[in-house]
């Protein structure tokens, strides 16, 4: 071969060595992680976790932007609308007020839920079996909870005659599940207490305000502002000597009494099913949602001997978790 032709061979090469390198890149997926609070690192692992079993894997051909607002989606929306400027293909949305701001400000972008207890109710899907939007994911069933809830609560802690309820008002699921939960308080023949509280310093006071009432227990309704605060709310629930009461295991990890609910960190492994699904090509309005199979009970008992509470022997048994 001349020395000419050679060079002509080498150069040539050096134009399609690049263009196969580059079509040989994989795409990469991006999922936008949206939440009212900072989801704590032990969610974003589960979700990692479900997205590597499936081949997806950050850094890689995965990326995850995190959002939440400061303050309220209503006060602070550019969390969402950076989301969609972004042009993420899946938005993964933690709990009603999350869902709600992505519904409002997309109908193109497939969402997956995670934590919202009434979707129908909520107007997000049409039914669990066929959503029929863009909008598809895991139901935690909250709204049919409050009742169990509560019952375990007077088993718990018999003798109590007045009840504190912790709402935040900015979440729109809260009436739904307050209203059940009042209906069970007053079916056991107990008083309630109702106060607001989001923020760290309302959450105080509103323990002051329910401990200076006499209050006999405490119960937190979900709200992802509650596992934000956990470790605040064991802290002033422990100084008031007041049992608490949740639906997010979290709490109990953090101090509180007993939890009765659905596993977060599980539900988020399992979105990973539905964003893997959605980026394949499925639509969200024919992926059916999910239930959860499984609700557990998880009892602090090292918090129920600080507190003086005796915990039933069948309770304990019965118990998915017993933290001593």
């Amino acid at each position: 071969m001349r020395r000419r032709d050679f060079i002509k061979v080498i150069a040539g090469s050096a134009v399609v060595w690049p263009l196969a390198a580059r079509a040989q890149q994989p795409k990469v997926w991006r999922i936008g992680f949206l939440a009212a609070v900072p989801p704590t690192p032990v969610m974003l692992s589960a979700l990692r976790d479900g997205m590597r079993e499936r081949g997806y894997v950050e850094g890689s051909n995965l990326s995850i932007d995190v959002r939440w607002p400061q303050g309220t989606f209503e006060h602070d929306p550019s969390p969402v609308a950076e989301l969609i400027n972004s042009n993420v293909d899946v938005i993964v949305a933690w709990a009603t007020p999350a869902v709600n701001a992505a519904r409002r400000a997309t109908s193109a972008i497939p969402i997956v839920m995670v934590g919202q207890g009434d979707p129908v109710g909520f107007g997000f899907i049409a039914s669990l079996a066929r959503p029929g939007g863009n909008i598809t994911g895991l139901t935690n069933i909250a709204v049919d909870l409050g009742a169990k809830v509560m019952e375990l609560f007077a088993e718990l802690v018999p003798g109590m005659k007045r009840v504190g309820v912790v709402r935040n008002p900015n979440n729109p699921a809260v009436p739904v599940v307050l209203r059940e939960t009042e209906d069970a308080v007053r079916k056991l023949n107990m008083q309630v207490e109702v106060v607001d509280a989001q923020t760290s310093d309302e959450i105080e006071r509103a323990f002051a305000q329910l401990s200076a009432k006499s209050a006999d227990g405490v119960v937190l309704l979900p709200d992802p502002t509650v596992i934000e605060h956990s470790r605040r709310i064991a802290e002033l629930a422990q100084s008031a000597r007041l049992p608490t009461a949740f639906q997010r295991r979290e709490n109990v990890d953090a101090g509180g009494l007993f939890s009765y609910g659905p596993d977060l960190n599980y539900q988020f492994r399992r979105a990973a099913f539905y964003v893997d699904r959605i980026l394949k090509g499925e639509k969200p309005a024919e992926l059916p949602v999910m239930q959860p199979t499984k609700v557990e009970l998880v009892i602090n008992l090292k918090t129920a001997k600080a507190l003086g509470v005796t915990v039933p022997l069948i309770m304990q048994m019965t118990a998915e978790e017993v933290i001593e």
